[in-house]
């Protein structure tokens, strides 16, 4: 009987002891956090331009096409807002400078050389995203032509 007893309150508390109770946090009205939408900075907006750019490029030395000129509105990335955790340094500027080289090899390149200097100018991105904003460098390898 005891035994049957001590189960019993055994089986009760396990049952109703060890329920959890979910607390709901009230935040008045007037205390709620407000939402704040993710606004990309201009060179976020400008190297998003680039990428399709290149995408588009890639297509035309893929077609046997030489690419357009490089857009002027491009040499923006020297002086264009990062976002908070970065800054325009010297190797910024060095990798800037070089991917202007070759973008500049490649708009003066021939149908034969396009690929490979398409993808040197590719390369120049990633080997500065490896320094500086590293996230989208696998996106960036999307753009090599195999």
């Amino acid at each position: 009987m005891k035994n049957l007893v001590f189960a019993f309150f055994t089986i009760g508390f396990l049952l109703f002891g060890c329920e959890t109770k979910k607390k709901e946090k009230i935040i008045p009205a007037d205390k709620k956090e407000e939402l704040v939408m993710y606004q990309p900075s201009e060179m976020t907006l400008l190297m998003r331009e680039m990428f399709a750019f290149q995408e588009a490029s890639k297509k035309q030395i893929e077609n046997g096409e030489l690419p357009k000129d490089f857009p002027e509105r491009f040499k923006k990335i020297h002086t264009a807002k990062l976002s908070n955790q970065f800054t325009h340094d010297k190797s910024f500027q060095n990798f800037t400078d070089l991917y202007y080289k070759n973008i500049e090899n490649l708009a003066n390149s021939t149908k034969k050389d396009a690929k490979k200097n398409f993808n040197i100018a590719i390369n120049s991105c990633i080997a500065c995203h490896k320094t500086t904003c590293t996230g989208p460098i696998v996106r960036i390898k999307k753009l090599l032509i195999k």
